[in-house]
């Protein structure tokens, strides 16, 4: 069993050479510099706390490509909650009183056709990656947006889509291997 020393150093030996290629994906999908770097910097953190997670030998990029989209959609997920509770957290605040702010599981919540057009979600997408998912068969589409964005497990999308687990397991597999083809490994997978 490695040392957390020889963790880190394994981690920065193999992780850090991936730098660009995450930039590149944060950037496609927040299309802001500044974002783009900080949320480079979240999947570098939240990467090396779970460095002892990843199975050598498989595929780190992707790897932290996952980790980047999950940020990503959190992060979004964060700005639509805040967004609906700018004003009541000032007046709380100026009031004296104590924050109590309900989490918005909305995404979660909504089937996978009202994603697709949930204005805030596509603002958050670069316009390659939003003809990616307009282009992509509803079928596979659905089963992704209910998984990546809705963070449903295979059993909640197979009973969401009353279809069996197989059925979800292997249109997940087919919009992602459609998005990498469509993107040729330069874009976010969203795996």
């Amino acid at each position: 069993m490695e040392t957390q020393t020889q963790l880190r150093e394994r981690f920065e030996l193999e992780a850090l050479p991936l730098m660009q290629d995450m930039y590149a994906q944060a950037y496609h999908l927040t299309r802001n510099r500044a974002d783009a770097e900080d949320l480079v910097q979240e999947v570098f953190i939240r990467g090396m706390r779970k460095f002892r997670q990843f199975q050598k030998g498989t595929n780190l990029k992707a790897w932290l490509g996952r980790i980047l989209f999950n940020q990503f959609i959190n992060d979004y997920r964060r700005k639509k909650r805040r967004v609906k509770s700018v004003f009541v957290e000032g007046v709380e605040n100026m009031a004296g009183v104590e924050e109590n702010i309900e989490i918005n599981d909305d995404l979660a919540h909504m089937e996978a056709g009202e994603i697709a057009k949930d204005e805030m979600f596509l603002q958050n997408l670069d316009s390659e990656l939003k003809d990616g998912l307009v282009e992509l068969d509803e079928r596979y589409r659905d089963v992704l947006l209910l998984n990546t964005v809705g963070e449903l497990s295979y059993r909640e999308i197979a009973e969401k889509q009353k279809l069996p687990i197989g059925t979800v397991m292997s249109r997940l597999h087919r919009a992602k291997v459609a998005l990498r083809e469509r993107f040729g490994g330069k874009r976010p997978t969203m795996a």
